[in-house]
Order: structure tokens, then C-alpha cells, then sequence
């Protein structure tokens, strides 16, 4: 038998939702497993998932999702659990949060960005350096 937490972690890895490349959805999206987007989301994204835009893929307003993979263009914020990646195709202008971020290169970033913290007592390993210890580097 699966235990509940294998059966919600197999729906979440689960595509279940494509938006089609000629296909255009205003409005709030609330998604309960995966979704890939090749063409126009023009509202928020809630999703439990991973949010995966395709090269012909545009989002306009907001996502929050486990993870953020971009080929395409997202314009808005963006508060991811995990990981965004941005592909050499892909654009984000905004305001980010994650854990982790990847830009390959050729890919576009724009914005505002914010580490979540990885440590157990919820405090940021935050490390200051001047411009004047840079420069010594």
C-alpha cells in the first residue's frame, strides 16, 4: 500500500496540466500537480508542482510553485520553494524567490531576487562583503 505522503508526492510530480501553444487562460490557475505552459497565461499561477514555460510559453502576473523551469518569458513575481532555471531561451523580468537559481548562459534575468534560507533555526547565511574587499579579490 502507498502512504498518503507517496501518493501527494506522486500527484505533484505528475504533469497533468499543458496549456497549449495557441492557447491563451486569463485568470488565477490553481494546479495540484505539474504543469507545462506553450502559450499564454495572463494571471496567477498557484501550484503544488512544478511550472515548467515552454520556449513559445509567456506568463504575465505571478507564479508560486516547488520548482520554475523557463524556456520561454515570465513577467511578475515569482516565489518558488525550490528551484528556478532559467534555460538560454528563457526570460524572467520581476522579482524572485527561491532557494537555488541556474542561469544558463544566453539566459535573461531582470529584476529583484531572494535566497530562502536553508537553515534548520530559519536565520539567512547572509555574508557582507564591502566594495572595497571585492576589489582585493
Amino acid at each position: 500500500m502507498f502512504s498518503k505522503q507517496q501518493k501527494d508526492e506522486k500527484k505533484v510530480n505528475e504533469l497533468s496540466t499543458i496549456i497549449g501553444a495557441d492557447t491563451i487562460v486569463e485568470g488565477t490557475l490553481q494546479i495540484e500537480s505539474s504543469i507545462r505552459i506553450d502559450g499564454k497565461v495572463l494571471g496567477e499561477i498557484k501550484c503544488t508542482g512544478d511550472v515548467t514555460i515552454g520556449k513559445g510559453g509567456y506568463v504575465e502576473h505571478s507564479i508560486s510553485a516547488r520548482n520554475l523551469l523557463i524556456a520561454g518569458e515570465v513577467k511578475g513575481n515569482v516565489n518558488i520553494e525550490e528551484k528556478i532555471h532559467i534555460f538560454e531561451t528563457g526570460r524572467l523580468n520581476g522579482t524572485a524567490e527561491m532557494k537555488t537559481i541556474i542561469i544558463e548562459e544566453n539566459g535573461y534575468f531582470r529584476g529583484e531576487s531572494f535566497m530562502k534560507t536553508n537553515q534548520p533555526d530559519g536565520k539567512e547565511n547572509v555574508v557582507s562583503i564591502s566594495k572595497e574587499q571585492a576589489n582585493e579579490s
